[in-house]
């Protein structure tokens, strides 16, 4: 079963949190609990939802979005905005906020008509630019934070079992040594919620 944003933030006003644990080095697993708890199912998909996406957050600190890997071809190929994987991602978002003890402190339903869009899709366009300046330069990947102050990319990666981080390649040549996402600023993540 999939559900809608609206029937994803019914669904929230009745679920205990408390049962939710404290994520610790892996950030990712309180989101997954959550939509198990609400009935979404894990998976691979673009969005959570049948008609947006779902995110929760610690407040004050930065959102995950989505790995920069498998944006780079519409980054190089210059893929307008909202058509992009981010763009689809972040248009229609519902943000579930917990404080650092894990307590839940409500939600935030963005669409296109009261997200800061315009805010993204510019700090977009700018970390894009630079990293196709940056890749046709020979230089490696850094962390980029848009002009707005509302997007950024950083290294989002963990060792495998073996020690070692997961480079990122673009035509053959490496741009990184670990691999990188997407984030929401921890500075407009205070204002989600």
């Amino acid at each position: 079963m999939t559900l809608t944003l609206k029937e994803t933030e019914n669904r929230i006003k009745t679920t205990n949190f408390d049962s939710l644990p404290k994520p610790r080095k892996n950030k990712g697993v309180r989101g997954q609990l959550l939509e198990l708890a609400l009935g979404i199912p894990n998976s691979s998909k673009l969005t959570d939802l049948v008609d947006g996406e779902l995110k929760s957050f610690t407040k004050g600190e930065s959102v995950a979005v989505t790995q920069l890997r498998h944006t780079l071809p519409e980054i190089f190929n210059k893929t307008p905005f909202n058509k992009s994987k981010l763009g689809i991602k972040i248009s229609r978002t519902l943000y579930v906020a917990f404080d650092r003890n894990n307590n839940f402190l409500g939600t935030a339903t963005h669409t296109p008509t009261n997200n800061p869009t315009v805010l993204i899709e510019g700090d977009y366009q700018y970390i894009c630019e630079i990293i196709r300046g940056r890749v046709a330069n020979g230089l490696p990947l850094t962390t980029i934070t848009g002009l707005n102050k509302v997007l950024q990319i950083r290294t989002k990666d963990s060792k495998d079992r073996n020690g070692n981080y997961h480079p990122i390649y673009w035509e053959g040549k490496q741009i990184s040594n670990k691999g990188y996402a997407f984030y929401l600023t921890g500075r407009y993540a205070k204002g989600i919620v």
